[in-house]
């Protein structure tokens, strides 16, 4: 299974469907984002070690924005405290790079730059152009932001906003 760190800090990672708890355990993930179809089995129960977030939604539009943006801004939160994160779903290309790609915007970086560097570092990331294109739509701040502080350009269902 691979685990590809996203960022220079090791605080944000990038996996497909978890088959090895070990793998997570090495690199010193604190908080794992699922955004598969199944709950992952074999997922630590120690009271106080892993924050698993169960956030599951499908490939073909984009998922509610206010739920999307309210995990992104936990993992930004997460992130931003020195807390490792991963972000999984079944190949880790798309789902799972659009909340890592969010939880990035949250910390401050564009969407243009955090699609170039989810892309860098996961070759074929992205490949779903609404998920994409959602991503480049979104300004970098420079500091934490929630959903109601960023234009939404397109909506869930993947057509942009008619003005």
């Amino acid at each position: 299974m691979d685990v590809i760190r996203i960022d220079e800090r090791g605080g944000l990672y990038l996996s497909p469907d978890i088959d090895d708890w070990s793998a997570i355990q090495s690199h010193s993930i604190s908080a794992v984002i699922d955004l598969d179809g199944d709950l992952d089995p074999g997922v630590p129960t120690t009271p106080g070690g892993l924050l698993y977030v169960y956030f599951p939604f499908n490939d073909e539009t984009l998922p509610d924005l206010e739920k999307l943006h309210a995990v992104a801004a936990m993992g930004a939160e997460l992130v931003g405290t020195g807390q490792r994160v991963l972000c999984h779903c079944l190949l880790g290309f798309n789902r799972s790079a659009l909340v890592a790609g969010l939880i990035l915007v949250h910390l401050g970086m564009s969407g243009r730059e955090a699609v170039q560097l989810l892309r860098d570092r996961r070759p074929g990331a992205l490949y779903n152009e609404v998920f994409a294109a959602y991503l480049e739509s979104l300004p970098g701040r420079g500091h934490l932001v929630h959903a109601d502080q960023v234009p939404h350009a397109i909506r869930m269902e993947g057509k942009p906003e008619e003005a």
